[in-house]
């Protein structure tokens, strides 16, 4: 009767645990801060650790500022700059989505500060299924007409830059173990 009632704890235990795991929220920091002029980029492989059974959403939680582009003849104003995330699998042909933020002008001379999650465009999430990708942050203006020319180019500044994943990671070792061996507790007892 002992070894029962420890093997439904035990499998009661595993079953809590990988309960708790259906609705991780995974986070790598990125070492790409720092000042960035128009056309400048950081770029870099990562591998989480961890492989999912499903990923739901994928973000970019960035702070940082942004001076705007001068943009014009006479007269020249203001436009918004940006940062642009781009996501891809380990191979940078497998292109899955952006992010991006865009601010600058309401504030121009003066750096717009910004502090946003900014999620990817979902191209689909199953080739990062193994935790493994790489990530391209790129700085520079907006689309505009070409007749409208560069006076100022803009300036931006990362000051913090986490990729965050909200996905369903496959159970660790030790709870399957945990479940298995729970599993077997009951089994030998019948």
């Amino acid at each position: 009767m002992k070894t029962k009632i420890m093997g439904i704890i035990t499998v009661a235990l595993a079953l809590g645990f990988a309960g708790t795991a259906r609705a991780d929220i995974v986070e790598l920091s990125l070492s790409c801060e720092g000042q960035y002029d128009s056309g400048q980029s950081w770029a870099a492989e990562f591998d989480l650790g961890i492989t999912f059974t499903e990923i739901s959403n994928v973000y970019i939680d960035w702070t940082g500022k942004i001076t705007a582009e001068l943009v014009g003849a006479d007269p020249s104003f203001p436009i918004d700059a940006q940062f642009v995330a781009k996501l891809y699998e380990s191979d940078p042909y497998d292109y899955l989505g952006n992010a991006y933020v865009r601010v600058g002008a309401v504030m121009y001379p003066d750096p717009e500060p910004f502090d946003l999650r900014s999620a990817f465009t979902n191209k689909g999430w199953s080739m990062l299924l193994d935790g493994k990708g790489s990530i391209e942050i790129w700085f520079g203006g907006i689309m505009r007409p070409e007749y409208l020319g560069t006076v100022e180019p803009p300036s931006g500044l990362l000051e913090s830059v986490t990729l965050v994943f909200d996905g369903v990671p496959i159970p660790e070792p030790v709870t399957i173990l945990s479940l298995g061996s729970g599993f077997l507790i009951l089994r030998r007892k019948k």
